[in-house]
């Protein structure tokens, strides 16, 4: 029976010869490219031939295998590898921070010492489990997504046949969704909770909180809105051009493109939401719609905070400013409005690549305004006593 063939990274038999003043030892070693090549290397002794060729061979695999991921690679080793091809994408840098942040914070600690092939579908369900459970539902969908982006590398590697996060798919079922928080049956208690409070009004949150329930946009997008290029109170139109991030080292700036390419938008929102800019752009000494205490860019972590600590003792604790955007879509589906006309307004994601790519948007939002322009009345806490 013929001998198998060595595998990649490997060597055979060791072998020793006799030298005039010392000994040689030879073996065979299979390079990463599959050629089998001779390595050999001398010594004093037959022992130190031996020990020589060792260490050169040890070397040689280390070498060959530079930039491989392999079974026994550890995943934070796999981790790093994928982080510097995210670093390196085309993807905004809000996007690379979360990812970077998401495993430094979720995943560096209960997986970086494990070696890719001890990973199961099993060990991938715990750890994103666990996260839910300590840090709440939404902490734990990057995890998986920072998890399948790294072994995906992993199973390219041909360290791993299959994604073992790919697996948990089918693990549990989803939870049925709760009522949205900000509804119409809800917008004037929660409007009236941001009116009432002392914070909202020294924070700057309740014309913010008012525009949001106009515009239903992202909370990066309405931060990046400034007076010159992004109001035009004669069209009485709002043009979306990016989005406030925070990026280490560097600080705020204004990303010069939102989540998608829809998002790259100019909508034409209700009356009442122009009538609340006029009156902040008569005041204003800053360049931007929103702007911090400061008067410079305002920080979407630090606002989402301040938000927070405002409903905290409220029904409506937990609320987050997607809150309104859901908020808006319920609106206009209920007004009748096709499913394009709402993307268009909220700056969704694509519907079909012929829309996106060969329709001209222009000015979208033409027919929102009348299913916004009421405005929803401000219903005020009632206090006890």
């Amino acid at each position: 029976m013929a001998r198998p063939p060595l595998p990649l990274g490997t060597w055979g038999k060791i072998r020793t010869y006799a030298l005039t003043g010392g000994h040689r030892a030879v073996a065979n070693y299979k390079d990463y490219d599959g050629v089998t090549r001779p390595v050999e290397r001398v010594g004093a002794t037959k022992t130190q031939a031996v020990n020589n060729l060792l260490e050169a061979l040890r070397d040689r695999a280390r070498r060959s295998s530079d930039g491989e991921i392999k079974p026994d690679t550890k995943v934070s080793v796999a981790a790093s590898m994928w982080l510097k091809e995210v670093d390196e994408s085309s993807k905004a840098a809000r996007t690379k921070r979360e990812y970077r942040d998401t495993w430094n914070r979720y995943l560096a600690g209960p997986l970086g010492e494990r070696r890719v092939g001890d990973v199961r579908v099993s060990t991938v369900n715990r750890v994103i489990i666990e996260t839910r459970d300590r840090h709440g539902r939404g902490a734990a969908s990057h995890p998986k997504v920072v998890l399948s982006g790294i072994f995906s590398l992993v199973v390219r590697h041909d360290a791993l046949d299959k994604n073992p996060v790919r697996e948990i798919e089918s693990l549990g079922t989803r939870k049925r969704k709760k009522e949205r928080m900000v509804n119409s049956a809800s917008i004037s208690r929660v409007l009236g909770v941001f009116h009432a409070s002392e914070d909202a009004k020294r924070w700057d949150l309740v014309d913010m909180a008012d525009v949001l329930s106009g515009l239903g946009c992202r909370i990066g997008e309405l931060l990046a809105l400034d007076w010159d290029t992004s109001i035009n109170f004669d069209a009485g139109t709002v043009r979306f051009h990016g989005t406030v991030i925070r990026v280490t080292g560097q600080g705020l700036f204004v990303q010069d493109h939102t989540k998608s390419r829809a998002g790259m938008r100019t909508v034409r929102p209700p009356a009442w939401v122009m009538d609340i800019l006029k009156r902040r752009h008569a005041d204003a000494t800053s360049a931007w719609v929103f702007p911090s205490a400061a008067e410079t860019l305002r920080d979407p972590d630090n606002t989402r905070a301040r938000i927070r600590r405002v409903v905290a003792q409220t029904p409506f604790k937990g609320l987050h400013p997607h809150d309104f955007r859901h908020y808006v879509a319920g609106v206009l589906d209920d007004a009748g409005l096709t499913a394009r006309e709402i993307a268009d307004y909220l700056g969704h994601e694509r519907i079909s690549t012929t829309q996106e790519d060969y329709m001209e948007r222009g000015v979208v939002g033409e027919d929102v305004g009348p299913a916004l322009a009421a405005r929803p009345k401000i219903e005020l806490p009632k206090h006890e006593g």
